[in-house]
């Protein structure tokens, strides 16, 4: 091969090497952003689950606090 030709399978070469490893970045990428919509989803569950404990604890004061008002009155 004259030596023209040989750098522009050389070039060739690297250029297929350099997208290649570009797909395999932007499949990393992908990969990494999908782990952080799942992360950002599980938070999102978790923070309803926490409203929803946040409620039940409140909605259970008052009746203890109610009860105790009641057993308070009784006791007078």
């Amino acid at each position: 091969m004259d030596p023209d030709t040989s750098q522009k399978v050389t070039d060739l070469l690297s250029l297929m090497q350099n997208m290649e490893s570009d797909l395999d970045i932007k499949a990393e990428l992908a990969k990494v952003f999908d782990e952080i919509r799942r992360l950002q989803q599980q938070v999102n569950d978790l923070t309803t689950r926490f409203n929803r404990f946040e409620q039940t604890y409140l909605e259970k004061r008052a009746i203890v606090e109610g009860l105790r008002q009641e057993l308070e009155q009784i006791l007078e």
